[in-house]
């Protein structure tokens, strides 16, 4: 399928650019800030990412991609990456939609992990019209073990016993700092934020009890949980663009 038209630009702060892709609308009234997964999901979902975008956009809603600082082709360095940045992100991505398409709402629509640092961010915001939350970790510590366990397991696999030992701040192949770790670890989707929260997710996931709304995915959507390699990348199933047209309607009616 084509992601219809898109614009790269920089955003944010000129100390700090961030790499962006407005998927527009004209005479759109709700814009979607999409942010991506973390680390080694990033990569390999960005062309699912780029056609959700451009689904969502083909319904008359403004689509906003962006890269955290730190990563992708933002700037910044990966040890730079934590969930202060993430959250400034996120500021600096909702900004953006509402300068660049002139939306009157915007949502924002987070994969993951991204779920995390969003949770937080969007309880100190009164100004935003949803919050959607697809496949999110709801607790940050369980995540990171597993994801050290993988990042292990794939070291000796590919290093044996040598590989086993090794320390060099880096977490399934991308730079982690200290504090990113630590952020991760204590994060929790606990006290519901202010804004509409949705999840789309499974029908074997559990209920998260903060949602208002829940949006089923079919067996075949893509799975973020397949390998750290590139090779690895989602795409968008059949059965999926029926959903992704559900959550478009829902967001529209945030403007109703």
């Amino acid at each position: 399928m084509s992601a219809g038209p898109w614009q790269p630009l920089w955003i944010g702060d000129a100390s700090r650019p961030l790499y962006a892709a407005l998927h527009p609308a004209p005479g759109a009234r709700v814009g979607v800030a999409m942010a991506p997964p973390l680390l080694h999901e990033q990569p390999r979902s960005r062309r699912v990412l780029v056609e959700i975008a451009g689904r969502l956009a083909a319904s008359g809603l403004a689509c906003l991609r962006f890269d955290y600082f730190g990563t992708g082709d933002s700037a910044g360095a990966g040890e730079q990456h934590d969930f202060a940045a993430m959250q400034a992100d996120l500021d600096a991505a909702v900004a953006a939609l509402r300068d660049r398409a002139g939306v009157r709402r915007v949502a924002v629509l987070a994969w993951r992990a991204a779920a995390l640092p969003a949770w937080r961010w969007a309880g100190g915001r009164d100004d935003l019209a949803a919050l959607a939350l697809w496949e999110p970790v709801a607790d940050g510590a369980a995540w990171l073990a597993a994801l050290q366990a993988a990042d292990r397991a794939e070291r000796e696999g590919r290093y044996g016993r040598a590989g086993r030992d090794v320390e060099d701040a880096h977490l399934m192949g991308f730079p982690v700092s200290r504090r990113w770790r630590d952020d991760v670890a204590a994060a929790r989707l606990d006290a519901p934020p202010r804004a509409e929260t949705w999840t789309i997710a499974r029908a074997a996931a559990p209920a998260e009890p903060a949602a208002q709304r829940r949006f089923e995915l079919p067996a075949d959507a893509p799975r973020f949980d397949d390998g750290v390699g590139i090779e690895n990348a989602m795409f968008l199933s059949r059965k999926l663009l029926g959903v992704i047209d559900e959550l478009g309607r829902a967001f529209a009616a945030l403007d109703a």
